[in-house]
């Protein structure tokens, strides 16, 4: 099977969840204790306005993978190859996250605890994706990539890949009424089920990418049918109603003012996500089209070590929070809040773009070496027709 072209701004879609995530977690303080600051609503608006991010992430690991891997005849031999790349590029870093992250933990909380317990703990943690509250996210993937040969037999069915995003979410809502009134697991977003409408909707796109590209570069493009700029006046303004009642729900939730049954929480949330996951397509190709060389060339790096700044950015926010140096001061608070997202941002960049650069070995903490970018990323932004290639 010849190899397909590289989508490029995807790198783009990465950069934009990859700062959704340090919006969520830079702001996360400010939502559990800062209820009776001015700007209250501001840290909800960028915490949970953000909340697609995961998602993101989910949809756009599986379109990559059926973009890649699907096709008419299975190679098996590349299933193979792809089963050692993750074992080396991701459940190693993740298991060297895991240890380096419940070592930080058991030392800042639980120096008292005994051996047998703490080997205990750290085995249960690591099984269920919970050494560090943002490790989940692997512990899905790893999942994900479990299943992945059995879903690329079942999506050679045309049936299957029809209704592939009913299906994800018939899954997943099955799975989250299940859990809420009889399995009550207690960490629901360990489990890839939870998100079983973003993996099959990334999967139809990559899928049908071919078919696609046409609509995943038609914003900003004048050249497109008429069709094409209602349907994406209708997404665009869609998710952004939903994303404002996402926001205000949680607004009020967090005031104590609001209360609603759990699966309505959860099925705003969808909406959102998944409207998130098209509005990120198109807005990345129209930033690689449309911005400055330079600022797009900018945000491609940042795309390519997303997952080394995934895994080190909260150690950062860790020991940044631990010198609270606002001390309680009205106006210093949201600097100190905004000082947590640029160091997030900054430092954890500037450390893993710095690994790759000096240490050969740095893939074990940080995932695969950046790819240097081709003269594909200019050629995409001279056409205006088709930047996306299939």
């Amino acid at each position: 099977m010849s190899k397909k072209e590289t989508i490029t701004s995807l790198s783009i879609y990465r950069a934009l969840a990859m700062l959704a995530v340090l919006f969520i977690h830079s702001t996360s303080e400010a939502v559990a204790k800062a209820q009776q600051s001015d700007l209250y609503y501001v840290y909800t608006f960028f915490n949970i306005f953000s909340k697609f991010a995961v998602p993101a992430f989910i949809a756009l690991t599986s379109f990559v993978l059926f973009y890649n891997y699907a096709s008419d005849h299975i190679n098996w031999a590349r299933i193979g190859t792809f089963y050692r790349k993750r074992l080396k590029l991701i459940l190693l870093p993740y298991l060297v996250s895991s240890i380096c992250y419940f070592a930080v933990v058991h030392m800042m909380a639980y120096r008292g605890r005994g051996l047998w317990d703490t080997l205990e703990s750290f085995v249960l943690k690591l099984a269920t994706g919970s050494a560090y509250t943002h490790l989940y996210y692997v512990f899905l993937l790893l999942q994900f990539y479990l299943l992945f040969p059995l879903l690329l037999v079942a999506f050679r069915s045309k049936l299957v890949v029809k209704y592939a995003i009913l299906i994800g979410l018939l899954l997943q809502w099955g799975f989250v009424i299940w859990n809420k009134y009889d399995l009550m697991l207690p960490q629901k977003g360990s489990v890839m089920f939870s998100y079983m409408s973003y993996w099959m909707l990334g999967a139809y796109l990559g899928l049908k990418a071919e078919v696609l590209k046409g609509w995943f570069n038609s914003l900003g493009n004048k050249g497109n049918p008429t069709s094409h700029h209602w349907w994406n006046r209708l997404l665009w303004l869609s998710w952004f109603l939903m994303a404002m009642l996402q926001v205000q729900i949680w607004y009020w939730t967090n005031l104590g003012e609001w209360r609603m049954n759990t699966l309505w929480y959860e099925a705003i949330w969808n909406v959102h996500a998944l409207l998130s996951c098209l509005v990120l397509i198109q807005a990345a190709s129209y930033i690689e089209r449309k911005w400055k060389s330079g600022v797009v060339t900018v945000i491609h790096r940042f795309g390519e070590v997303t997952f080394g700044v995934y895994l080190l950015h909260p150690f950062i926010l860790l020991l940044y929070r631990k010198w609270p140096w606002h001390h309680g001061q009205a106006w210093a608070y949201p600097l100190y809040i905004g000082g947590g997202f640029v160091l997030a941002l900054g430092l954890s960049w500037y450390i893993v773009a710095f690994a790759f650069r000096r240490f050969g070995w740095s893939w074990i903490l940080f995932g695969s070496l950046p790819k240097p970018l081709t003269a594909q990323v200019s050629q995409n932004k001279k056409s205006s027709s088709h930047p996306i290639q299939g």
